[in-house]
């Protein structure tokens, strides 16, 4: 399932540092969703999730820790793999919490006033286009345990393909799929650039733009529909799909 939540704002600004908002807010719209028996599946330890997000601002402007934008509104594309209903239960999550107001920091406030659900592609091919989605970009991560810091991989770093593929496999058997399906994508940069997106006081190395990607087709509809790469919940790795080979 594929939605457009439109919002509305006291004032046209976020901080630049927010991606806490967006996952507090589903988190709250879950916890007051038929009584909160869905939370616990999306939020309670460290549960595959298989749903994404992109936040899309009109005109921004960024400053050192505010984004200053053209309109009191703002956009957030919804996407999700329902082969567990996850769309379902979050778009009766958002009904709920429709023309409600949101706190937002720095005394703004923002409440969501219109649900577009918007038409999906199915994917037949073992080669698609894609292009990640105005407003976000994919994040290939690798964890230290011993250390517990990330190290973060735009497309021209090196060791981004090795880490790709070691990421993509842990994301394919999470999703029930081969280990090798995870293995077996082959990623092809076709107008692709560096972005750093600054979360929890930290800077992400993302890539963002238009890239070919090969393999089993059951993976790749996933990835459309759930997200592509690491920590897609969080606002990362929503993709629209150009044209399939």
């Amino acid at each position: 399932m594929r939605l457009e939540l439109s919002f509305s704002l006291k004032y046209p600004k976020l901080p630049v540092d927010n991606k806490c908002i967006w996952i507090s807010f589903l988190k709250n719209c879950l916890s007051k969703s038929g009584d909160g028996r869905f939370y616990n599946q999306y939020f309670e330890g460290t549960p595959n999730k298989d749903y994404t997000f992109s936040i899309v601002l009109p005109g921004p402007k960024f400053q050192e820790n505010i984004i200053i934008f053209e309109k009191n509104s703002l956009k957030m594309m919804f996407s999700a793999d329902d082969r567990k209903k996850t769309g379902l239960i979050f778009f009766q999550a958002f009904l709920q919490a429709k023309g409600k107001v949101f706190p937002l920091p720095d005394g703004n406030a923002m409440k969501l006033e219109k649900i577009i659900q918007i038409p999906e592609k199915l994917i037949t091919s073992d080669r698609v286009l894609f292009r990640t989605t105005v407003g976000g970009g994919f994040v290939i991560r690798s964890h230290n345990k011993e250390t517990n810091k990330d190290r973060f991989y735009s497309f021209r770093d090196e060791g981004f393909s090795e880490q790709m593929k070691e990421v993509l496999k842990y994301q394919a058997v999470n999703a029930g799929f081969k280990e090798e399906d995870g293995e077996k994508i082959e990623f092809e940069p076709i107008r692709c650039r560096k972005v750093l997106v600054k979360q929890y006081g930290i800077l992400v190395d993302c890539t963002c733009g238009v890239f070919e990607l090969h393999g089993n087709s059951e993976l790749l509809q996933y990835f459309y529909q759930a997200g592509f790469g690491s920590k897609h919940s969080m606002g990362y790795g929503m993709l629209d799909v150009l044209s399939e080979a």
